[in-house]
């Protein structure tokens, strides 16, 4: 109010003393031209005025911000304060008591670490629920089944220049035992040793892969082509960055502890190697970073046949088989393996072909009584040979992994896991495999095998990763045998689950729930 009155004063002023009124207007009217100059001057300051009382507001609310802001971060220097303090204590209370505590915390795995991350503990495992279902007159019953349950741990321990790896698994489904038991040596990348038991790294990188990372509900190649795990030694090694890989192993021959609770059968070893080649790592193109050239070779000689290698050979459908030994008292004189593979990963697409034989040398049968009474004796070389030949490609743009010489395929994890709540869909895979399986005739003519000594599988499947933990596996597969009686079933009636039929074809129907908590 005061800046208005000093506002008419002043204008008042200047409009009575600063103009001559000319000689030819009335005075009415130099009044009323007065008047309307001043209304203007008064509106004009008016404006004048109320920017300069926003202008003010502004500056007021500037001032109180900066007074917010310098109060807050006073109080998150005061917070800072205390933690430090907090943390220092604690600090300060681990070194007098010399400990270091342990840290844990979930990686998509459950973890237990030490702050100086010098010790590691990791605890997992892996469940596998299988639904089966069989068409075109096969006895192969239809099944829900826990195919796999098996409890994992896994650590790692620091200590100068060495780092130590150990693991044990137990399976837990079906007839428990122990699997996975090693402690390895990382010295450096040329030399780590493993020591325990283990897969034997021999029978290609399908056998190879860990259930957890397969690329079908079924391997093709499974034993007596390839070797199960067995007790003993280990060297994996890696050259030129990665580009050379290899396994060098001594292991009974003989199988896992439970098969052999003694240790073994007799004093002959198995000797197995194995190598991975990646000789366009380090290229540009991708046509030619991707390839992997491997092979393996396990040999050794066996007293007598072993529980795993020669019982029988389960098809890709799993409850059939493509033949079984029919003979229980056997003496091999020496069995080998060998093979090669090749492996393409270029983007979302992943191809892969794999050739495994398993072969024996101068077997001898016993009749099964108490004398040791000769039955038959096969001179010679007999074998059992895989081949196969697989394609995949990832729908969602994902890529599979080769981890290293030992361990083979890994699954990769979804650009976006599954949620229904983000709208978002997870990886989806599309996959084809076909397998070849053909075996000495001499074999089965003896009556040593039974079965099919040749035959075929088409399988066609979609993988459905939910997240890195969970996936979802269909495969159809279907099976055809072409020399032999052909492929085996079993089901049951007249009281027992023995009784055996020979099919010359099977179509299979398989699904399978993976978890990896």
């Amino acid at each position: 109010m005061k800046w208005k009155v000093l506002v008419l004063v002043v204008s008042l002023s200047f409009f009575l003393f600063g103009f001559r009124t000319p000689a030819f207007a009335s005075p009415e009217e130099s009044l009323k031209q007065r008047i309307e100059n001043l209304e203007k001057i008064i509106q004009g300051q008016q404006k004048s005025l109320e920017s300069l009382k926003l202008e003010m507001e502004r500056q007021k609310e500037a001032e109180d911000k900066a007074r917010q802001e310098q109060e807050r971060l006073k109080a998150l220097e005061r917070k800072v304060e205390e933690v430090e303090k907090v943390t220092t204590k604690r600090e300060e209370e681990l070194k007098k008591e010399k400990k270091t505590g342990l840290i844990a915390y979930w990686r998509d795995g459950f973890f237990l670490e030490t702050p100086d991350k010098q010790f590691r503990l990791q605890f997992g495992g892996v469940l596998h629920f299988d639904t089966r279902f069989f068409s075109g007159g096969s006895r192969s019953p239809d099944s829900f089944d826990i195919r796999r349950a098996r409890y994992d741990m896994r650590g790692n321990l620091y200590r100068g220049d060495l780092e130590h790896i150990f693991r044990l698994q137990i399976e837990m489904a079906d007839d428990p035992y122990l699997r996975n038991a090693y402690w390895m040596f990382k010295v450096r990348p040329e030399f780590n040793l493993q020591i325990g038991q283990f897969k034997v790294p021999a029978g290609g990188a399908d056998s190879l892969t860990e259930e957890a990372h397969i690329n079908f509900v079924e391997y093709a190649t499974a034993t007596p082509v390839s070797p199960f795990f067995d007790r003993g030694i280990n060297i994996q090694s890696q050259f030129l960055g990665g580009k050379v890989q290899t396994c060098l192993a001594a292991t009974t021959g003989v199988g896992v502890d439970k098969d052999v609770g003694s240790g073994d059968y007799d004093n002959h070893k198995d000797f197995a190697g194995r190598i991975l080649l990646v000789p366009f790592k380090d290229m540009a193109s991708p046509w030619l970073k991707g390839m992997r050239f491997a092979g393996s070779y396990q040999t050794g000689i066996q007293s007598i046949k072993t529980t795993r290698g020669e019982t029988n050979m389960r098809t890709e459908n799993y409850e059939s088989r493509w033949f079984r030994w029919t003979k229980s008292y056997v003496d091999l004189d020496q069995r080998t393996r060998y093979g090669g593979e090749f492996h393409w990963l270029h983007g979302p697409l992943t191809m892969s072909y794999e050739f495994n034989r398993v072969q024996w040398e101068d077997i001898t049968v016993y009749k099964e009584d108490d004398k040791g009474t000769l039955d038959f004796r096969l001179p010679g070389n007999y074998h059992v040979d895989v081949h196969q030949f697989w394609v995949s490609y990832f729908l969602t743009g994902e890529q599979k992994e080769f981890e290293d010489v030992f361990f083979a395929w890994r699954q990769p994890k979804p650009k976006k896991n599954f949620s229904l709540k983000n709208g978002t869909w997870g990886a989806w895979e599309v996959i084809a495999r076909y397998s070849y399986k053909d075996a000495s005739q001499e074999l089965f003519d003896s009556g040593l095998l039974d079965g099919s000594s040749e035959g075929y599988s088409v399988t066609g499947g979609i993988r459905w990763i939910w997240n890195p933990k969970c996936r979802i596996m269909f495969d159809v597969n279907y099976l055809h045998s072409s020399e032999g009686k052909g492929i085996i079933t079993e089901y049951a009636d007249r009281g027992v689950f023995t009784n055996r039929k020979y099919e010359s074809s099977e179509l299979g129907y398989l699904l399978r729930f993976i978890l990896t908590p």
